[in-house]
């Protein structure tokens, strides 16, 4: 998906907000900031969103010299501990029911509507409250029937993750068909994108699933042509891709070669008018399925 002049508003906040999680003083994050927005000026708008994303993460990372190596790192760790005390709680949701692939559906789908980078800081009850809204959002249920008999006849699945704290809701999702996944990451910090270093604090631990893989670059999604070569293969070799997260949808949309199943939650206005959705709705867009 290319972006558009409506993308301009969102990537700018992006940059002052990274600049202003950057530890450093006062005058390089308004250098951080005035590169990054500098930079997205002079662009053609030619690529997805997150190839921009990129650069910013990039310019902060580097006009930082090493004083921050992960700028969203203490918001990936509340988002991962406020997930895991949600699991504690999810018996207080009437209509979960954990042995049906719905319900973890609608589960994993659940982090994109608490947003944690947004409610990381919300009390328990709140955050409860907020993930109940999953199980009662309308749903295309043939579209999630097919991606069950999907998932239940492929041998070789690829998962690409999007955010830390959601990530823990997928791992339940996945559990039935851990023996058959590969997980896919970025390959550096990318916002509050996962990462290797956010899989085991997440439930991840060695041995989960049958292989671990990242994009080799900061990008919040995956770009083939920039990716490296285990992306590609993995890209090549998988029966079915679920991709989380709008930052994947952005950048794998238009591709024609793979079978993928979106899962996401319809937040961004450029995404929303592209595929016709209602804002904040559950999104299970299956793609050369």
């Amino acid at each position: 998906m290319k972006s558009c002049i409506d993308c301009l508003p969102c990537l700018a906040r992006n940059a002052i907000d990274i600049a202003k999680k950057t530890d450093v003083p006062d005058a390089v994050r308004q250098a951080i900031a005035c590169e990054a927005i500098k930079d997205l000026a002079s662009s053609d708008l030619s690529m997805p969103p997150p190839w921009y994303a990129r650069r910013i993460i990039d310019t902060a990372l580097a006009k930082s010299d090493g004083a921050t190596p992960d700028p969203y790192g203490p918001e990936k760790e509340k988002s991962t501990r406020l997930a895991l005390e949600l699991l504690d709680r999810l018996s207080d949701i009437p209509e979960w029911k954990p042995d049906d692939f719905e319900s973890r559906l609608r589960l994993a789908v659940a982090g994109n509507i608490l947003d944690f980078s947004i409610y990381a800081d919300l009390d328990i009850a709140a955050a409860l409250e907020t993930v109940e809204t999953a199980f009662t959002k309308p749903v295309d249920r043939a579209a999630v029937a097919k991606l069950k008999t999907r998932m239940d006849a492929a041998e070789n699945i690829l998962w690409i993750f999007d955010n830390c704290g959601e990530a823990v809701f997928d791992r339940v999702f996945m559990e039935p068909y851990r023996e058959k996944i590969t997980l896919a990451v970025r390959g550096r910090p990318a916002f509050n994108d996962m990462t290797r270093a956010e899989l085991e604090p997440s439930g991840f631990m060695a041995g989960f699933a049958r292989d671990v893989i990242d994009n080799e670059t900061g990008i919040p999604g995956v770009i083939l042509s920039e990716a490296g070569d285990a992306m590609r293969k993995a890209f090549a070799a998988a029966e079915l891709i679920v991709a989380k997260g709008q930052g994947n949808f952005e950048t794998m949309n238009e591709m024609t070669e793979f079978p993928i199943a979106f899962l996401f939650l319809a937040k961004c206005p450029v995404v929303i008018r592209t595929i016709g959705a209602e804002p904040r709705s559950i999104q299970v867009r299956l793609h050369n399925i």
